[in-house]
């Protein structure tokens, strides 16, 4: 038992290998024939190089279609089976479910429906992001009232002044600006910096057989 759980862990890391190598070079040489040089055939060559990633990609965007489907059906058998046992909401999530659907198809992929349903909804939680910034400055100045805790409080509130559409705040609205181009897109680009290293380590983890996923 030991044994043979040992040798299909052994045969997913190797799997595992040779699909992510296949990938990264299809993807690191395929489709640019200048990496070949002016060579007669380097178009053919980065096009065969390229086929791997292309079928791949492909297969993957099915997989993730049928898991949607799979995922709706399953979700409207849950809520058939408890409408079922008199649960008004899921009769309440069914009839908007058909609504839309027929919605879509009687008028060929409108989508104005869900732009009416949409729109409240955004500015519903908008205003409860508001209140939350609120309920977090409330509770700073409660248990800390050091300088961290009052830039936090000036920035909320600076925040809140400049996103109000009034002339006599422009300079707060450039100032705003400003900091959402600078600041905010700097701490914006150190966090996807974050992920992308992340993503390249568990990858990479992955690709040696070193991830959990893959000893079993």
């Amino acid at each position: 038992m030991q044994r043979g759980r040992r040798i299909g862990t052994t045969f997913s890391a190797f799997v595992a290998f040779v699909v992510g190598i296949t990938m990264t070079g299809s993807l690191l040489l395929g489709g640019d024939p200048k990496l070949f040089g002016e060579q007669p055939g380097s178009e053919q060559l980065a096009e065969r190089l390229a086929l791997p990633a292309t079928l791949l990609l492909r297969l993957v965007a099915i997989v993730i279609a049928l898991s949607i489907v799979i995922g709706v059906v399953n979700l409207l058998y849950v809520h058939i089976t408890r409408l079922a046992r008199g649960k008004f909401y899921s009769g309440l999530l069914l009839a908007s479910f058909s609504i839309t659907i027929y919605w879509s198809i009687a008028m060929q992929g409108d989508t104005s429906l869900l732009a009416a349903v949409q729109v409240p909804i955004e500015s519903a939680l908008a205003g409860l992001l508001f209140l939350s910034l609120v309920s977090g400055a409330a509770t700073v100045l409660a248990k800390r009232t050091d300088v961290w805790g009052l830039l936090f409080i000036l920035i909320v509130l600076f925040v809140m002044l400049a996103s109000l559409p009034l002339a006599e705040l422009a300079l707060l609205q450039n100032w705003h600006e400003w900091l959402m181009h600078v600041p905010v897109s700097a701490g914006a680009r150190a966090i996807l910096l974050g992920i992308a290293l992340g993503t390249v380590v568990v990858g990479t983890r992955a690709l040696l057989g070193l991830d959990r996923a893959t000893r079993g």
